[in-house]
């Protein structure tokens, strides 16, 4: 009898840790960890933190062109939004919107045991991404590592650290280690009221009734965050980026951005990281004033770049077109013809590119991601040098297309299967050659009053990008 009280209380356990129930005990976080997030919001700083990080290690950052962006969790179980599909009527849920329970019963389900993140990295790589980042924790909590806080891999994969296998993977391929954290948790104890789950109150404003215990526990959900994110700082090595998506408590105003920035250097010297501690520009809805704090800005999301920001930025985008950001079972990718103009546009302005594909459950790629990686190879070939490691020199003031440059005498002239085939670039000195970088073959041009006249003829236009090369 006493062995099968036992049992039924384990599997009591193991079954509200399936199904959406928060168990408070997840979250109590040590005294240590409070005493250090309530130092950290008392304590002035310094000196203020220097944008974007002067550290040399952080330099790679401007040129490095092109990045992976991998959305993944227990939400690539069904292919659904991370997170806000559980957000009834909120217009990126997608298809199959899941309440709280039915979402986090995908965790059971979620058992990525052909996880091989090396293949599909190696394959990124040779095509021409230079860094990649991993959702380490969407908002709704669930961490890919075994953390001592909150729920993930402790409670369903016995301790797997799946984040461990990602690192690992991106020092072995060569590309630079990015990792996506969000600082929302919406299975926190108290972080969310039922309303918020749904788009037509998900923003109303609700009354505090205690504000002195309200910012006792804002002060301890700073210190659950910070928890983890020294967890995830101090466990793997050297961190190249971290890629944060909103701050927020009910009631509070976020105001420590700068020094939360500082500890992130304190344990990352050389880290980038962007803008979305606080939250200041919302992503979902990015109306309004707002203020950029970060070393590189994250404004186009979704939107091809038409403007220079920052000093150091980013553009995100889908390359499925499934609608979200989750993965594609159908696999359906977005044309080379997009994906060029979207990588020029923001390499002409000096931003890079960094493009989401969502693996499935498995953790593996969909086929067709093989196809279009196989195609961004044969390109790379002879176009990487158009557009990693190269600087800012937007077109549309100086061209009929974007330009890219590298040092003061090359310029690339990018031709896009949509442009036409007469280009017109305000040079102000006459070029030694113009070379079509597929072939290698110089091409006839003329040089009048300033400007620089040529063609791609029409036989040797692709549906890729026909860069060339125009040296003076």
């Amino acid at each position: 009898m006493k062995y099968r009280t036992i049992l039924f209380l384990l599997c009591l356990s193991l079954t509200a840790h399936a199904q959406w129930r928060i168990l408070p005990e997840d979250y109590d976080i040590s005294q240590e960890d409070i005493a250090r997030a309530r130092q950290l919001i008392d304590t002035p700083l310094v000196e203020p933190v220097v944008f974007p990080n002067p550290n040399a290690g952080a330099q790679w950052f401007p040129t490095a062109g092109l990045g992976l962006f991998m959305h993944w969790g227990i939400h690539s179980v069904e292919g659904v939004q991370p997170s806000w599909n559980m957000i009834k009527g909120f217009r990126y849920a997608g298809r199959n919107p899941h309440n709280r329970k039915t979402y986090y019963a995908m965790a059971r389900k979620f058992k990525p045991e052909g996880y091989h993140p090396a293949r599909y990295l190696k394959a990124c790589k040779e095509a021409g991404f230079t860094y990649a980042v991993l959702t380490a924790r969407h908002h709704d909590g669930y961490a890919l590592w075994p953390s001592k806080y909150g729920i993930g891999t402790k409670q369903y994969l016995n301790g797997r650290d799946l984040i461990r296998e990602y690192v690992d993977a991106c020092r072995r391929t060569g590309l630079r280690v990015g990792i996506y954290y969000s600082p929302r948790d919406w299975h926190y104890p108290g972080q969310m009221r039922d309303e918020e789950f749904v788009e037509k109150t998900r923003k109303k404003q609700f009354p505090i009734t205690d504000s002195i215990q309200n910012r006792k526990d804002y002060v301890k959900f700073l210190g659950y965050v910070m928890a983890q994110l020294e967890e995830l700082l101090t466990n793997y090595g050297k961190i190249d980026l971290l890629w944060l998506d909103g701050m927020g408590w009910r009631g509070i105003q976020e105001e420590n951005t700068e020094k939360i920035y500082a500890w992130i250097r304190s344990l990352q010297p050389d880290i980038v990281i962007n803008d979305r501690w606080a939250n200041l520009v919302d992503p979902d809805n990015p109306d309004g004033t707002s203020v950029s704090i970060g070393d590189f800005t994250t404004p186009f999301e979704c939107a091809i770049p038409t403007y220079l920001p920052y000093k150091w930025w980013e553009y995100e985008d889908l390359w499925t077109s499934g609608g979200g950001w989750e993965y594609d079972k159908k696999g359906k990718f977005r044309s080379m013809g997009w994906f060029f103009k979207s990588l020029t546009a923001a390499r002409s302005l000096g931003g890079n590119f960094l493009v989401n594909i969502g693996p499935d459950k498995d953790g593996n790629m969909h086929p067709n991601f093989y196809h279009m990686m196989d195609s961004l190879t044969t390109w790379m070939i002879y176009g990487k040098e158009s557009v990693v490691g190269t600087q800012m020199t937007p077109g549309p003031e100086l061209a009929s297309v974007p330009l890219t440059s590298r040092g003061q005498d090359t310029l690339y002239a990018h031709i896009l299967p949509n442009s036409k085939s007469q280009v017109s670039i305000k040079a102000g000195r006459k070029p030694k050659e113009v070379t079509l970088l597929r072939t290698l073959k110089s091409l006839p041009f003329i040089y009048r009053e300033g400007y620089l006249h040529f063609s791609v003829p029409k036989q040797q236009r692709t549906k890729m990008d026909d860069v060339t090369r125009i040296v003076f």
